[in-house]
């Protein structure tokens, strides 16, 4: 069976290869925009941590005192085309869940969707002006030219899956994207052992000189849909999500609030109302007074009224460590470039 797959792993990865090739040898060529874009993308498919990442680094340039917008393509959103992100209810249904958890925390950052990311980031500045564009999901997509590339590798994700797909879950090889990589943030790194993360950091050093930033993960405590804010639970919880990596939800909060259940949902999922009346039936019969969920999922949790009342949100951050001083003095350098 594997060794019917690698004509197709073969076959995706001249394609992708074929595509950084022209933008290489400038047969095809990025468009430049006046703000500085920072790209955060990956290489494996799904769950390495990009939204957190970014909401962090929009914490960090308000810090600095710089402005920014977000471009993205908005996965599985139901309004096509080219649209500037509100803090409706239902923004995660027309926009994605993650450009509307990225409004939502983040009100005074403009948040464009759009197919094109060329597109998206010309609408966006249309409007704003801002120092930086940070760009989701963009590290193979290489329309718009960008300043910074962030490439996120996830702490627990094992080295023979940077195999390009369907053998591994790399979306291009390794070698070939390591040209393109300015700093490597190692997503979830308080997640790993000492020894493991050793492993991951010697891998990459073994392979490029490039920087790095640990991207720690750290719960902060749980916030409800009124703002209430607890740094624990007393009463058990019955917990909902439906992320890419629901393993790392759980083993965040291990230890810090008792669940009774957890109930998984695929990645993106479209809550019904049948769904929410099954979790509630199923978290009364359990004893669960509570119903928790990730930050994500509760930009579309929140619509059922139903839920309102028992629904708490994980409040995740995260804190960088690493190369963090080289990283500070890039961004600086880019802020200043733009004057």
């Amino acid at each position: 069976m594997r060794e019917m797959l690698f004509p197709f792993s073969w076959f995706y990865q001249g394609v992708t290869g074929f595509r950084n090739w022209l933008y290489d040898h400038s047969l095809r060529r990025s468009t430049h925009v006046t703000s500085k874009v920072i790209s955060i993308g990956n290489l494996t498919v799904g769950g390495t941590g990009k939204t957190p990442v970014t909401l962090a680094l929009l914490d960090l340039m308000k810090k600095r005192k710089y402005t920014a917008g977000v471009v993205s393509r908005g996965y599985r959103r139901a309004k096509k085309g080219v649209h500037e992100v509100d803090g409706s209810a239902s923004s995660a249904v027309n926009f994605g869940d993650e450009p509307a958890l990225i409004k939502s925390l983040h009100p005074e950052v403009p948040v464009v969707v759009g197919e094109k990311r060329v597109a998206a980031a010309k609408a966006l500045l249309g409007e704003h002006k801002v120092d930086f564009i940070f760009c989701d999901d963009a590290f193979q997509h290489r329309a718009l030219h960008r300043d910074l590339n962030l490439l996120l590798l996830d702490a627990r994700e094992a080295q023979r899956n940077y195999r390009v797909m369907p053998v591994g879950r790399a979306r291009e090889s390794l070698k070939g994207a390591l040209k393109r990589v300015d700093f490597f943030v190692i997503t979830k790194s308080n997640l790993v052992s000492a020894e493991e993360l050793e492993a991951t950091q010697s891998w990459l050093k073994e392979k490029s000189d490039k920087p790095m930033l640990l991207a720690d993960y750290v719960f902060n405590g749980i916030r409800s849909l009124k703002g209430g804010f607890e740094k624990t639970l007393k009463d058990p919880v019955y917990l909902v999500t439906g992320v890419a990596k629901p393993d790392a939800v759980e083993r965040t909060i291990d230890g810090v609030i008792s669940i009774v259940k957890h109930k998984v949902f695929p990645d993106h999922h479209r809550y019904t109302d049948l769904e929410i009346e099954a979790i509630l039936d199923e978290a009364s019969q359990m004893g669960a007074r509570w119903i928790l969920t990730t930050a994500k999922d509760a930009t579309k949790l929140k619509q059922f009224h139903r839920l309102q009342e028992r629904l708490w949100v994980i409040d995740l951050g995260i804190e960088f460590r690493g190369d963090t001083k080289a990283f500070y003095e890039t961004v600086d350098r880019l802020a200043r470039a733009r004057d």
